[in-house]
């Protein structure tokens, strides 16, 4: 699936910009794509000039779309009823919160931003008083979540190692980290400490029982692919850009304590690409706790292009050889 950001959020992001000339934008992204590289885990640097303008143009993009991705799983699970509040964790400039402005389905709850950086909380103060929010954030509340709570960790669960708060609080609870296998497989571990504290995994996983890929593999991770589609000032700027991101990868576990997904207990979860083979295609899929793969041969002709994360009720008929899946039959996936 595609996805791409309103004309209202691209008309909002493109306001720090405006005036700059791409090429000079292009030098500040560069330079702030460096400084996420070579200084993992250090807190964004607000103060400095060129921050605002190369977040706003390029990366606050490309996280909203991933949130909105996301946020497409938490609706199918969970019902909006479910979710009393929302408390995002490590806020900075709003992702979360521009993501939920775009999420109709879920009603404006009380959205709390827990951030420490306070020109970060400066700059989405700023940023929301030239949106018409649906949504009306509050920085820092030192109440306790409520009954039904939701907390969100994007691209700041695994920094925040060493103060976290108490997730037992938490009804529900959304990750989302970079694809890194680090990442990855340390997202898959605390899967397992959630379950034992009585969650339930909703996505990607399909089931609640040991993840395969720990079990089986000392290497491999679990994480997603989505496109993105961007503006034509976003494209024209990627163009002058070494890295380029038309499709977008990261890891990601939402949980619950409240919503146990019953009707997709035991589907399949595709959580890997395409694999060209000699012989054969393959694509890594989930459901319980064995590595497994759909596979198709070459002689039985072109096998579906199933995107990464589709989710199969049922497969049908299908030869299991190994850990390999084999379909015969037609495939349909949500």
């Amino acid at each position: 699936m595609t996805f791409s950001l309103s004309p209202q959020l691209e008309k909002l992001f493109s306001g720090p910009i405006v005036g700059r000339e791409l090429s000079e934008l292009s030098k500040d992204i560069i330079r702030l794509s460096d400084f996420y590289i070579n200084r993992q885990g250090a807190r964004t640097p607000w103060t400095e000039a060129h921050v605002l303008r190369a977040y706003c143009a390029y990366f606050l993009p490309l996280n909203v779309a991933r949130l909105k991705s996301v946020f497409k799983e938490v609706r199918r699970f969970i019902k909006p009823e479910l979710i009393s509040e929302v408390w995002d964790f490590g806020s900075g400039i709003g992702a979360t919160h521009w993501s939920l402005e775009e999420e109709e389905w879920l009603p404006p709850k009380e959205l709390i931003c827990v951030e420490i950086d306070r020109e970060a909380i400066r700059l989405h103060q700023q940023l929301a008083q030239k949106f018409p929010a649906r949504w009306s954030p509050e920085w820092n509340r030192q109440a306790r979540p409520k009954p039904g709570a939701l907390g969100v960790f994007s691209f700041s669960f695994i920094e925040m190692h060493s103060h976290l708060p108490n997730l037992n609080e938490f009804s529900h609870l959304l990750f989302i980290e970079p694809s890194f296998r680090d990442t990855g497989r340390t997202l898959m571990e605390w899967r397992q400490r959630l379950i034992d504290a009585g969650y339930a995994a909703l996505a990607p996983c399909t089931h609640s029982q040991t993840c395969p890929l720990l079990k089986h593999s000392s290497r491999d991770w679990c994480h997603a692919r989505i496109h993105f589609q961007g503006s034509k000032t976003w494209s024209q700027l990627e163009a002058l850009l070494p890295m380029k991101n038309k499709t977008l990868t990261f890891s990601y576990l939402l949980m619950s304590r409240d919503a146990k997904g019953p009707d997709w207990r035991g589907a399949i979860r595709v959580i890997g690409d395409t694999l060209y083979e000699k012989g054969k295609v393959r694509q890594m899929i989930c459901r319980g706790t064995e590595r497994e793969f759909f596979s198709w041969l070459k002689r039985d002709g072109e096998p579906p292009a199933i995107p990464n994360g589709a989710l199969i009720r049922d497969p049908g008929h299908c030869e299991v050889k190994g850990n390999e899946v084999r379909p015969y039959g037609i495939l349909r996936w949500e």
